[in-house]
């Protein structure tokens, strides 16, 4: 039952920020939000679920994390309730920030709480169940959402969440055990700190996506300001909120940062995904949505099949199985073409988001081992943060390479023509739904229409191998840092 119980709250986190991107035109149309709002109200929960995340866990750590874990699944039923009636923008952002501190107690807590309760011979399978109940319960909630806004109008997207943090509620009150409290000071600086440096982080990174932002290279200065004050401070304090000696655990850093790289493939992936199929297909949009239910199915049984892995194998075997499989996802995008079968497409897909679903469940196993008695809500906070970052990067890395990738090798094909990258860069971003700048030559037009979808492809092949160097480099990691252990791979390292 606690499996259940944190499960629900896992899928939560990780589909309600889904379930409003999926809506957001006729959220926006509902509103009458501009583009720009629309995409600001999208991201909100995100930012302010990374942004609190650490805070969550502290608080769980000091208060107790049943507690906690509690108020955050009130919080998921009362502000979706205040999405559902927001009257206006204001309303709608106030529910979206409150409704991200609520998830950032459920993701920050809930495998604390499921690493907790279980002992060390049994928290390899717990925690790999965990993610099979979070996989299987979140993949059908955004195509739901989308049915119920189609039928009633958008303000019923948001009825899917309520009944599941309602069902959490009643499970975890009534089966969830109380976890051990820390008996120390809250530290609010060195919270505040960590919570600026990575909204600065994420959100500068955002902001990166159509190249080099004011605004987002003014955030990410901020955000690296502020995580420096971070380390400095909690390096000094006696009683810090992240005791910032797990970081001296090889295995703590393999697994953080194989999380890291999974959660960049799987967010650039999506996007480079949608842009092949979308862009240089012509697909409609619900294909990768389709596609999307079988691949997060298996998903689902690799993630449960992790658990009795590690209990088998070792921690290191499945942690470089799951980061194989994810690279061997990432190359056969390079043989993807204009006419490649559907089937070739959700074979890429699906090894992607198998691979990072048998790469969870050690990231999570390692890095909770790692945790102090007193810390596990706090290190739990960071898993939950550095896989925020990773996801964040993926679709910047997407933009910023594969866009500049296409450009570049337009311009080179039609040397001869005249056109010039500035040209290319309108046609693609009024292509994308931008604002143009200034008329594009017919005849220059012509040409990008008609080499585009092959300098396209080009760019998608050159864009998998740089994704493909993240999982190679955490492989060498893994294998250098994770010695192989088969025995009580649950305990400290």
């Amino acid at each position: 039952m606690t499996v259940i119980a944190m499960g629900l709250g896992y899928a939560i986190s990780v589909s309600d920020p889904t379930i409003l991107s999926a809506n957001l035109d006729v959220v926006a149309n509902g509103l009458r939000l501009s583009q720009e709002t629309g995409t600001f109200v999208a991201s909100l929960a995100s930012l302010m679920m990374a942004a609190a995340v650490l805070s969550a866990g502290a608080l769980g750590d000091l208060y107790g994390m049943r507690r906690m874990y509690l108020i955050g699944l009130w919080g998921a039923v009362c502000f979706s309730a205040m999405t559902v009636a927001a009257p206006g923008p204001a309303v709608l952002m106030a529910a979206r920030a409150g409704t991200g501190v609520a998830l950032a107690f459920l993701i920050g807590l809930s495998l604390a709480i499921t690493n907790a309760v279980f002992p060390p011979g049994r928290r390899a399978a717990a925690i790999a169940a965990y993610f099979g109940v979070g996989y299987v319960v979140s993949t059908p909630l955004p195509a739901l959402s989308g049915v119920l806004a189609d039928v009633i109008g958008w303000r019923a997207s948001f009825f899917v969440v309520p009944p599941l943090a309602v069902i959490g509620l009643v499970i975890t009150w009534r089966y969830v055990p109380e976890t051990v409290r820390a008996h120390r000071r809250l530290d609010l600086v060195g919270l505040v700190l960590f919570a600026v440096a990575l909204l600065g982080l994420i959100y500068g990174i955002s902001q990166l996506e159509t190249g080099a932002d004011p605004v987002g290279v003014a955030a990410l200065a901020a955000g690296s300001i502020a995580a420096g004050g971070f380390v400095i401070r909690e390096l000094r304090t006696a009683e810090p909120a992240l005791d910032l000696r797990v970081f001296g655990s090889g295995r703590f850093n393999a697994a953080a940062v194989s999380g890291a790289v999974f959660n960049f493939a799987t967010g650039g992936s999506l996007v480079l995904f949608t842009f092949y199929l979308v862009t240089v297909r012509g697909e409609s949009p619900q294909l990768l949505g389709i596609l999307l239910i079988p691949a997060t199915a298996l998903a689902a049984v690799a993630a449960t099949a992790a658990g009795p892995a590690m209990n088998r194998f070792g921690a290191r075997t499945v942690l470089v199985g799951g980061l194989a499989v994810l690279l061997t996802g990432l190359l056969v995008v390079r043989v993807l073409g204009l006419n490649t079968s559907v089937t070739m497409v959700f074979v890429a897909l699906a090894l992607i988001m198998v691979g990072g679903a048998m790469v969870g469940t050690p990231q999570a196993t390692v890095m909770m081992a790692g945790a102090p008695p007193d810390l596990g809500g706090a290190v739990s906070g960071v898993k939950s943060a550095v896989n925020e970052g990773g996801f964040a990067l993926g679709p910047t890395v997407f933009a910023l390479v594969g866009v500049n990738v296409f450009l570049g090798s337009v311009v080179h094909e039609l040397g001869g023509s005249g056109i010039t990258r500035e040209e290319l860069g309108e046609a693609f971003r009024t292509s994308q739904g931008g604002q143009a700048v200034y008329l594009l030559d017919p005849e220059h037009a012509r040409l990008m229409v008609e080499h585009g979808p092959h300098n396209m492809v080009d760019a998608i092949h050159t864009l998998s191998l740089v994704m493909a160097a993240g999982p190679v480099a955490a492989i060498a990691l893994a294998l250098w840092l994770v010695k192989p252990n088969r025995q009580n791979h649950a305990a400290a390292p």
